[in-house]
């Protein structure tokens, strides 16, 4: 918990600093040496995410992408500008022509760039792609989990809090430079306002977040009714039974339809074992566990993955149980009604199905897809571009899969059939050794 709370405050110091420094150093360093400056930036904030993804604790990284898209956009930006000044279409406010000599002010580019951008965040609905990464990574403890929904609250308070002090920069400085900046050299109020004002700002942020997070971790670390991780959490053992092409879905009574939904009911797999915590649980264990909860003997049990949680200590193990014959056996202790896959789509339209039930469904998916399309490296495995083998579940039984490898996650999202593969291949390879001598 400690390093889950500390690790926003880090990713906040790391990332907006970035920011600070590049617009500290414009004004001040030879203008040949900003688009390399603002490169090494964006390898750097990379190689970090790839670092924090690779630890047992989560982290959320969601804003040093956001800080990403920023420098990224800012260095395009300033490298027009440099472009374009040999050419003299560019003047300052008074008229001036900007030459090579003239200090570029950075802020005034970064501080509306970052305003637009985390505004745009705030407002897409759409889940951006290191958050699925980071669930598919982590599992339940992202999902469902405290530490998930923590880390979605602060991302929100964060980037507000970045979106409103840019919003607040980009309005004085760009009054200041509308209104008293003259463009012959930089005197002690262009100081102020365009490179110590904003470094002020950055660092009364990291006092403020600072107590924020202190103050969050005495609570949920040093109270003892909101104590997370001295007090043991639970191990959850979950079982999806498959008959043939069919799963079999707990509906006690109730119609299957909008209304249920309506009604808060949330179908799930009938057979869901919690236990003490326990750090890892053995196949034998599983097994000898649905047998007393079901009453079925001659069940196959097969691992599917693992949603650890070192945070809060609510990790669970999913399970795969292939019933033999036509459906339940006689003298079964668990109930229920063996739905396709079609059908179970339905019930999710309706908001009718178990959030983790839809995560496990939806990572045995991506998985197996992956597997099945393309080899371990992205490339396709059938001579056809955007080709999509079936999935059924009666072929689940068959195939040999390992569900915990995240290299089938990674490829799922980039391989041959998706935009700038090998560049985006050989950039990820880059960053992946970076990231083993960092």
């Amino acid at each position: 918990m400690t390093v889950a709370i500390f690790g926003l405050w880090r990713n906040w110091a790391v990332a907006v600093g970035v920011l600070t420094v590049l617009a500290f150093l414009a004004p001040i360093v030879p203008r040949v040496w900003l688009l390399p400056i603002d490169i090494v930036a964006y390898i750097g904030l990379q190689i970090m995410r790839r670092v924090l993804r690779g630890r047992h604790v989560p982290s959320c990284m969601r804003l040093i992408q956001e800080v990403s898209t920023i420098v990224l956009i800012s260095a395009c930006l300033i490298s027009l500008i440099c472009i374009l000044t040999p050419t003299g279409l560019i003047r300052d406010i008074s008229g001036n022509q900007f030459t090579a000599d003239t200090p570029l002010l950075a802020i005034l580019i970064t501080a509306p760039t970052t305003c637009i951008v985390t505004a745009c965040f705030l407002l897409n609905r759409t889940e951006p792609h290191v958050c699925r990464q980071c669930k598919m990574r982590y599992g339940n403890v992202i999902e469902h989990g405290f530490i998930g929904g923590l880390f979605r609250r602060e991302w929100c308070y964060q980037t507000r809090l970045l979106m409103l002090l840019s919003l607040a920069l980009t309005l004085v400085d760009w009054s200041y430079y509308i209104i008293n900046y003259v463009n012959v050299n930089l005197n002690r109020a262009d100081f102020f306002y365009f490179l110590w004002m904003p470094l002020v700002i950055y660092i009364l942020s990291l006092i403020y977040l600072g107590s924020r997070y202190y103050s969050m971790w005495v609570y949920y670390c040093h109270n003892d009714e909101g104590h997370y991780v001295e007090t043991p959490g639970a191990t959850t053992l979950r079982f999806l039974l498959i008959n043939d092409n069919r799963m079999l879905i707990d509906l006690p009574g109730l119609d299957t339809t909008r209304n249920s939904a309506a009604r808060g009911v949330k179908f799930d797999t009938p057979v869901s074992v919690k236990l003490p915590y326990r750090e890892n649980e053995s196949l034998s264990d599983a097994i000898s566990l649905f047998r007393q909860r079901t009453g079925i003997a001659d069940a196959e049990i097969r691992h599917i993955y693992n949603s650890p949680d070192p945070v809060t200590y609510q990790n669970m193990f999913h399970y795969f149980a292939f019933i033999p014959g036509s459906g339940l056996p006689e003298g079964a202790q668990i109930s229920g009604e063996w739905l396709t896959l079609g059908e179970i789509y339905e019930l999710g339209r309706y908001g009718a199905i178990n959030r983790t039930l839809i995560t496990e469904l939806r990572r045995i998916y991506e998985v197996a897809m992956a597997w099945k399309t393309y080899d371990r490296e992205g490339r396709r495995l059938y001579d056809i571009k955007h080709y999509q083998p079936t999935f059924r579940l009666r072929d689940l039984h068959k195939w040999d899969v390992d569900y915990d490898d995240e290299t089938w996650l990674r490829v799922r999202q980039l391989n041959q059939d998706k935009p700038l593969w090998r560049l985006r291949s050989l950039f990820r390879k880059a960053a992946d050794k970076l990231t083993m001598q960092a």
